[in-house]
């Protein structure tokens, strides 16, 4: 049987201790890990020189630990990238700090780990520079709950399982997106429970996520034996789902496979591994700043309230592709937009769809007045839809002139648009 976590069980007993006393706990601050400066931190970093004295050895394991990290921060950053070799001068230009993790010294020989952070600004402006397509890292962690199912019974904060404890060894600055697991205390547990995780219940989801001051929560359910380790030559299934704040859910299946002379800690670390690379492969996809001019297409926006133009506004303003939406005119059933983007349509599409966004051809309109006529329509899509959207051949894009101040018929603004409705400022890349 799992050990009960005797820090859950006494923060339970103080909890009724309190409750019972008509007490209330007292807030907690809030936490806020800095998750950006975690995405340009590479861990882990290993070094072995031969040298002729040992001060010389830790100078150049240090030079070697940098050049390294940068290259593990490159492929990081830029998918199937490969890292440009700089000058020490520049790749000082970089480094923010190191620290020396473990060292082992000899008469000639130097072996260690080291962390190296870098500037995310001075790393963001070598990317730019280079015109190359790279990923911008989250601003927010996620907060990761690791559920274990034991004979049916969901187990989040009651038992101190193996496979949380997997979780809570992952070194930290080992992945593009920062992850967070709590430490299960009482603002942990009344928060959320075992049972809101696993169905995905919102408020629950939202507390916990306000909590760590995280962009949204990664619900890691696996079903385990009595032992709570993974049984020999059986392939470890992990139910991974991502939530985020803005109601929208991704869930994908991983997979680890577990030899017959695997240790379990050895095969749940894996798993804790595969998990965290899934999680910044959808990152990538999602958030890979295209590089490349910009070109503009008018968009129809079909709107049956205001409400829907802002929201296919707010999703829109998540697709990175994007880099301006002008609002040209706006009536009681629709919005025409001048949609700047970088990449190609179609490309194009397919982010929009990543953000439940359909993107297809504008049906042809035989008078479009002083407005230019629109070559695609954007729609708002149920949560979820966006990825079984058919593809569908879209017309390149073609210039848009700038808006004409006309006079405007009833119900319609022509014009600059309000910047509040109508324009998504623009990125720097």
């Amino acid at each position: 049987m799992l050990h009960r976590s005797r820090r859950a069980l006494c923060a339970v007993i103080a909890a009724l201790l309190l409750a019972l006393a008509g007490h209330t706990l007292p807030a907690r601050a809030q936490v806020a890990p800095a998750a950006q400066a975690d995405a340009f931190t590479v861990s882990g970093v290993k070094v072995d020189v031969t040298t002729a004295n040992p001060n010389a050895g830790r100078d150049q394991a240090i030079s070697e630990a940098q050049r390294k990290a940068w290259d593990t921060l490159y492929q990081r950053l830029v998918p199937g990238g490969k890292a440009p070799r700089l000058s020490d001068h520049d790749l000082a230009r970089l480094v923010a700090g190191f620290e020396i993790d473990e060292e082992k010294l000899a008469a000639n020989r130097y072996v260690g780990t080291m962390t190296v952070r870098f500037r995310p600004q001075a790393v963001r402006d070598q990317l730019g520079g280079s015109g190359a397509a790279y990923v911008e890292p989250p601003s927010q962690p996620l907060v990761v709950l690791p559920v274990t199912v034991v004979d049916g019974k969901p187990i989040l904060w009651e038992d101190r399982t193996p496979w949380r404890s997997a979780w809570e060894a992952r070194e930290r600055g080992s992945s593009l997106v920062p992850l967070v697991v709590p430490e299960g205390e009482m603002e942990d547990l009344q928060a959320i429970g075992a049972q809101d995780a696993v169905n995905g219940a919102a408020d629950p989801l939202a507390a916990i996520a306000r909590r760590y001051s995280a962009n949204g929560v990664v619900v890691a359910r696996t079903t385990l034996p009595a032992s709570g380790e993974p049984t020999r030559g059986q392939p470890l299934a992990v139910d991974v789902v991502r939530y985020g704040l803005d109601g929208s859910r991704e869930q994908f299946p991983v997979s680890v496979r577990v030899d017959a002379d695997d240790r379990p800690a050895d095969a749940l670390a894996r798993g804790v591994t595969f998990v965290a690379a899934a999680l910044d492969e959808a990152w990538k996809r999602d958030n890979t700043a295209v590089s490349g001019g910009e070109q503009t297409v008018a968009v129809a926006v079909p709107v049956g309230r205001l409400e829907d133009w802002i929201e296919t506004r707010k999703r829109l303003a998540t697709v990175q592709a994007v880099t301006r939406a002008d609002l040209l005119s706006l009536s009681r059933m629709e919005a025409l937009v001048a949609l700047t983007f970088r990449g190609d349509v179609e490309r194009l599409r397919q982010a929009m769809a990543r953000r439940d966004l359909g993107l297809t051809q504008a049906a042809p309109r035989v008078d479009a007045g002083v407005v230019p006529a629109p070559a695609l329509e954007l729609r708002a899509l149920p949560r979820g839809a966006g990825a079984s959207q058919p593809a569908a051949p879209l017309p390149a894009a073609a210039p848009v002139p700038p808006p004409m101040a006309a006079p405007a018929g009833p119900g319609v603004v022509m014009g600059a648009p309000p910047r509040d409705l109508g324009t998504i400022p623009a990125r720097r890349y």
